[in-house]
């Protein structure tokens, strides 16, 4: 059977004392005297009490208490943001609950009342897509109003006034493929894209389009909502027509289903010709060594965004706002 966690009220009565005593001889209050305070703490070692933390922060005000709420956690995207979060948390003394919305605005609603119930101080989000495709975010804007600062990251949300942290999807993009245009020698580039619903994969398609205009070029935009459509969709153009020689991927998934057409295409020759780009991790240049990498710098993303958020709680102007842009590059 588990055993029952000790309570301050437990040990005032075993210890005869108030509790108030207890609470302050275990927080070395210069009010209890010496011989006090070491009883109360080997009684405390001997029924291995652990504080409430949640409870201390309730009676303080404040819990010392991030939350981050993310739309998976198999990109490794997300994964080194959380890293860079967790990292600049620790160094200041902070704790963080996350949560992992699998893109469903229900499952982030749910998280989002969870966490707002005393929980934490402040949020740091990747929107839903759900949430961006619906341009629903009172569940967000009602932290808001309960005077918790929101930093968001990645997805540009409109819908929401809080601090965010984002890159340059328009830049990158039109200078990624500017690169396979001018360098790699490309004259057809297929545009893969699995979030053409979204603000910031709006921004990476112009970009992309304004550089093929720009160099009078072919190209063909492949657009889907599922992995396997976008790959059977990069399966048929690439078996058509055999002048493609370059593909960009508007996010990582887009690269690794192009990545795996080409791998497979016949014959062979073939896939020496086509060059590939785009958004994604640098672990997926080990199946591609060619493969031109977006580096979003994630964890600096992570990093700046729990900055944001620290600042925000100090501050007390509620109503100026900063967006946070992070360089990215193509390796």
């Amino acid at each position: 059977m588990m055993q029952s966690r000790t309570t301050l009220s437990e040990m005032s009565k075993a210890l005869n004392l108030s509790i108030s005593t207890v609470s302050k001889s275990l927080s070395d209050s210069s009010e209890i005297s010496k011989p006090t305070k070491d009883r109360v703490r080997d009684f405390a070692k001997q029924c291995n009490y652990i504080p409430n933390s949640f409870a201390a922060s309730f009676r303080k005000g404040y819990t010392n208490t991030i939350g981050l709420v993310i739309p998976n956690i198999i990109n490794p995207f997300y994964a080194n943001v959380l890293s860079g979060i967790e990292k600049q948390l620790d160094k200041n003394g902070y704790k963080l609950i996350t949560s992992i919305s699998y893109e469903s605005l229900e499952k982030e609603s749910n998280s989002l009342k969870n966490m707002s119930a005393g929980y934490i101080d402040g949020l740091i989000i990747c929107p839903s897509k759900e949430a961006e495709i619906k341009n629903d975010y009172s569940h967000i804007n009602s932290l808001l109003d309960q005077g918790i600062p929101v930093v968001t990251f990645d997805r540009i949300c409109e819908g929401i006034d809080c601090d965010r942290v984002i890159i340059d999807d328009y830049k990158t993009s039109y200078a990624t493929t500017k690169h396979l245009i001018e360098v790699k020698g490309c004259k057809n580039i297929i545009m893969a894209s699995l979030i053409d619903g979204l603000q910031h994969g709006k921004l990476r398609a112009n970009g992309f389009n304004d550089a093929i205009k720009e160099h009078n070029i072919n190209s063909t935009s492949v657009i889907a909502d599922s992995t396997k459509d976008l790959k059977k969709k990069i399966k048929s153009i690439l078996k058509n027509d055999i002048s493609v020689d370059g593909v960009f991927g508007v996010t990582e998934q887009a690269v690794v289903q192009a990545m795996h057409v080409i791998r497979d295409l016949k014959p062979k020759p073939l896939n020496n010709k086509i060059a590939m780009a785009g958004f994604c991790n640098q672990d997926q240049a080990d199946y591609n060594p060619s493969l031109i990498v977006v580096n979003q710098n994630a964890e600096e993303i992570g990093v700046e965004a729990a900055k944001l958020a620290l600042e925000r709680i100090k501050k007390e102007d509620k109503k100026t706002f900063f967006t946070k842009t992070i360089a990215a590059c193509f390796l």
